[in-house]
């Protein structure tokens, strides 16, 4: 028989993995939150809902996106920098506890390597960490509930996401002065998040807290400088003053626990 996977949250990142979870065999169920994408989403072959989360509970065709389901992805974004009042781990709280009491499937919980302070240095899936901003605490808080509903519920930190258009190059392009120029770069390419993804659900392996962070030793200024020129876009420019930003996010599991290599590792505009 196979596996139904429901996706809260068929976005930029959600979509693509449910095209490559159809390609591999699984029926695919998926939420937007606009009703323009149910067309888009039908015709990828995902079963389409439209699902809202907000501060005060679920609204929308939750029930029949959890019934029966073998894996549950949450892949709905904070939502903290677009709107301030944005409460996500409540959000994230009252999901789980819209889920049959006999759910005895799996949860995979799409979080970030934001709950690390950019302070922290070098830091494993073994390391505590130490949030210096409300996005990151709340991200924590999330993990938290996800970790204490159930023992298999895995979670993903993400590293910052490139591709399909998307590469923070485009956002420097230009600006002078830009902070932490020896900074080390935490990024990670759609493509492997969803090759990654595939590989968990495959292996089954869960219960874990996994990072999902491309293995690209370079720093801020001389990453950004080339990703620019190459591009023809305007050079950046960078601060010259001291910065103690110094996190640096290492996949440390992936390879040994899934079979995970990194196809796309320098995450270069140019990968598409």
């Amino acid at each position: 028989m196979k596996k139904k996977i429901s996706i809260i949250g068929c976005g930029w990142l959600g979509k693509v993995l449910a095209r490559a979870l159809l390609n591999e065999g699984f029926i695919v169920h998926g939420s937007t939150t606009q009703k323009h994408n149910l067309v888009e989403l039908k015709a990828l072959g995902v079963v389409p809902y439209i699902i809202k989360l907000n501060n005060d509970g679920v609204f929308g065709e939750l029930p029949p996106l959890l019934e029966d389901m073998d894996v549950l992805i949450l892949a709905f974004p904070p939502g903290m920098r677009r709107d301030l009042n944005a409460d996500y781990a409540a959000r994230v709280s009252h999901v789980l506890s819209a889920i049959p009491k006999n759910f005895n499937g799996k949860i995979i919980h799409l979080s970030s390597i934001g709950v690390f302070g950019l302070t922290q240095g070098i830091v494993t899936e073994d390391s505590i960490p130490k949030p210096e901003s409300f996005v990151g605490n709340a991200l924590l808080q999330a993990e938290t509930y996800i970790k204490n509903f159930s023992a298999l519920a895995t979670v993903v930190r993400l590293g910052g996401l490139v591709g399909d258009g998307r590469h923070p190059a485009r956002q420097l392009a230009g600006k002078t002065t830009i902070s932490a120029p020896k900074a080390p770069i935490n990024l990670v390419h759609q493509k492997d998040v969803v090759s990654f993804l595939v590989k968990l659900i495959q292996g089954n392996h869960w219960g874990d807290t996994l990072h999902c962070v491309s293995p690209t030793d370079t720093e801020r200024a001389p990453y950004y400088t080339r990703e620019c020129l190459e591009n023809n876009l305007a050079e950046p420019g960078f601060s010259q003053e001291e910065s103690t930003r110094t996190k640096k996010v290492l996949d440390t599991k992936s390879e040994d626990l899934l079979g995970h290599h990194y196809q796309l590792p320098n995450c270069r505009i140019q990968d598409g």
